[in-house]
């Protein structure tokens, strides 16, 4: 069965929050359980939530800053 163009068009008018919701629905419908228990996924859930506001809050690191503390910290580790 194909996905209605229309039903797609209305779905990308959504909200990024709301596409993501969706997509986790989807995804859940359609995948074999894992082994996080209900505490565990309900914590990721909040992380990812948390990491979400914060990229659109404009609280990010630039990617090369990023890379370039984890490599001083392998460098760190390494040097131990």
């Amino acid at each position: 069965m194909a996905v209605s163009p229309t039903l797609l068009e209305q779905l990308m008018k959504l909200g990024r929050r709301e596409r993501v919701a969706i997509a986790h629905a989807l995804l859940d419908s359609v995948e074999e359980e894992d082994a996080l228990g209900d505490a565990e996924r309900a914590k990721l859930h909040a992380a990812i939530e948390k990491s979400l506001a914060e990229v659109e809050a404009g609280q990010t690191v630039p990617l090369a800053e990023a890379l370039t503390s984890l490599r001083l910290k392998r460098l760190s580790l390494a040097a131990r």
